[in-house]
């Protein structure tokens, strides 16, 4: 199967249509369509559902996705691990994390691949912990941080920190003046809250449940800077972080309240069992030297996990 047919079919693919993506690739439209027509006659079924301007994958297609991407990321890895007789660390690794806390670790691991491994290109996405799970499994990533990621054969997953979750609102909306806020009385709270799909929204589900809480958002969003945008204007609460609401906290916009008892998430590693290349080594190992001395000098609000799991 030809490399190339697989990297136009994997463009277009993202792109969702033969214009767009021929535009990525820079090669000609019909050059592209008639490459994966020579694949598709190849793995004797279609690859696309034509519909008018785009194009979606058929069922042939997704498995063709997963693997091509497999396939190509593996390439690419093998090539950065032949160089490293020449000048170090070269090649291409992707890192996906949840945005709230990506915003502290995330400039000083570029600074210092910059810095240590001139010849690496890191690529960053941001997501919540679901997304990037899938991410991960569809190897569209090579390393992934995520909270509390739940238990699956071929992972393998690293705790990192352990982060309080606060009831996070707008400047003086919080009905009364108690430093906390009792568990049983979320339920009272207008919550904006990720939807059931996502990692973190199972979590907090999964640690009321036993009190016999039931959360019932007034609003379900996706998407952390909308959460954000709607706190500070009053449109309710949510359950998040220190490290998601830091800069307004600071500013003055929203405040935070424990819950009492207090509820925890971990953030942890997560990679691919028997996939960990020296670069996705090196990422590992930077990762875990920054968040240390995040938690150390209180920038990240938490406490660390230690490889024995004790916690300081």
């Amino acid at each position: 199967m030809d490399l190339r047919a697989l990297r136009y079919f994997l463009t277009v693919a993202e792109c969702g249509s033969y214009s767009r993506g021929s535009e990525l690739l820079r090669i000609s439209q019909p050059a592209v369509s008639r490459t994966i027509r020579n694949l598709e006659f190849e793995l004797g079924r279609p690859v696309f559902h034509r519909r008018g301007h785009g194009v979606t994958l058929t069922e042939a297609g997704n498995i063709l996705l997963e693997r091509s991407r497999q396939v190509l990321r593996q390439i690419e890895q093998t090539k950065a691990e032949i160089k490293l007789g020449h000048g170090g660390l070269s090649g291409t690794v992707s890192l996906a994390v949840p945005p709230a806390v990506g915003q502290l670790f995330v400039p000083p691991l570029v600074e210092r691949f910059a810095r240590d491994y001139p010849n690496v290109s890191l690529k960053i996405v941001g997501g919540f912990s679901g997304h990037i799970h899938e991410w991960l499994v569809r190897s569209q990533v090579d390393v992934a941080c995520v909270h509390d990621p739940r238990p699956q054969k071929g992972f393998l997953v690293e705790p990192l920190v352990l982060e309080e979750v606060y009831v996070v609102g707008q400047k003086g909306a919080f009905p009364n003046a108690n430093a906390m806020v009792p568990a049983d009385d979320l339920a009272k709270y207008p919550l904006i809250l990720p939807s059931i799909s996502h990692t973190s929204r199972y979590l907090l589900e999964s640690l009321v449940h036993s009190r016999g809480i039931a959360l019932l958002p007034k609003a379900e969003v996706d998407d952390h800077s909308v959460t954000r945008a709607l706190l500070v204007r009053g449109q309710g609460f949510s359950l998040l972080t220190r490290s998601a609401v830091e800069a307004d906290v600071q500013r003055g916009t929203l405040e935070l309240r424990s819950v009492d008892p207090s509820i925890w998430w971990t953030l942890s590693l997560l990679t691919v069992e028997h996939k960990t290349s020296p670069l996705v080594a090196a990422v590992i190992e930077a990762l875990k030297e920054i968040i240390a001395a995040l938690v150390e000098s209180g920038e990240l609000a938490g406490r660390k996990i230690w490889k024995d799991s004790a916690l300081t």
